[in-house]
């Protein structure tokens, strides 16, 4: 096996790798769709570390993103020690978190020599699947009372006071300028691409869902978000649900998550998801750059 930087010759490769783990692989998926690989300064343009048989299939990948989020995909199978002996020693930017398939993403994390690090959260989530011919529909969800509307119609500042409130209570982040300036910079994308909606009640806007990831057959699901005032309602689940008909309508056929809420997964599972494995998403308190020795042999 040969250990090294991917390049746009090998995008088909890659693609073709990720599209065999696809439901774990959707962030790397859809931006690859997105902006392609190593295009500075996009956000989310990343720079992929990859292991390339001789044939020129790769069979494992380290991806980090311009806000310093790694990203591991190896199908299955150990990280490959060689991939991370590769990203030690050609990444000089400095790591923010790490995400993928559970144990995959704590190997890395631990090889790296950040098993004692300090994190915001380290969660293993379940994660879930629904093939949306399967969609459970909440009872009233296609009543004209329950309103979903394009993030873009709500007013600039509650969506940025949700965003925040979600960033604190869900990921573990604490609130600085530092956060504000992240919150606005995903609230512009998010707007852009048109896939954060609201769910409006009376003329309340009472809980807010969004598409993390996209591609023609599948989506992934987040951030998912109501104020404390107004949970226990069921506002949550009769807006993912909106949101599912909606893609399912336009050929999207499958739709995956991942929670490590009781209570959301319970929403969840009454709309038609199914757990299938685990996924962690570990965000530390602040980057940190790699250091000179690498702890795994």
């Amino acid at each position: 096996m040969q250990y090294r930087k991917l390049q746009d010759d090998d995008l088909h490769a890659l693609d073709a790798f990720l599209a065999t783990h696809a439901e774990t692989s959707m962030v790397l998926r859809s931006n690859l769709r997105k902006t392609g690989m190593n295009r500075r300064h996009h956000p989310l343009s990343g720079c992929y570390y990859g292991e390339v048989s001789g044939d020129g299939a790769v069979t494992a990948v380290l991806a980090i993103f311009g806000n310093g989020n790694v990203f591991v995909q190896t199908g299955g199978k150990p990280v490959p020690r060689g991939l991370i002996h590769l990203f030690h020693a050609e990444n000089a930017q400095a790591v923010a978190g790490f995400y993928g398939p559970a144990d995959q993403a704590q190997s890395v994390i631990e090889m790296l020599g950040l098993g004692d690090a300090q994190f915001a959260i380290n969660a293993c989530d379940a994660f879930y699947r629904l093939d949306l011919a399967h969609l459970i529909l909440p009872q009233n969800v296609r009543s004209d009372s329950f309103q979903m509307v394009d993030a873009e119609r709500i007013d600039r500042n509650t969506l940025l006071r949700w965003l925040r409130a979600y960033e604190i209570e869900a990921l573990g982040r604490e609130d600085t300028p530092a956060l504000d300036s992240r919150i606005a910079s995903r609230l512009v994308h998010a707007l852009n691409d048109r896939n954060m909606w609201v769910l409006v009640v009376d003329g309340v806007p009472v809980s807010l869902s969004g598409f993390n990831a996209e591609l023609p057959d599948m989506v992934q699901i987040g951030p998912v978000w109501t104020p404390p005032e107004q949970r226990s309602n069921g506002y949550a689940r009769i807006l993912v649900a909106k949101t599912l008909l909606a893609a399912r309508a336009r050929g999207v056929t499958h739709a995956v998550l991942s929670t490590d809420s009781p209570a959301a997964a319970r929403a969840y599972e009454a709309i038609g998801f199914e757990g299938d494995g685990a996924y962690r998403l570990a965000l530390l308190t602040s980057p940190v750059k790699l250091t000179a020795q690498l702890s795994c042999q």
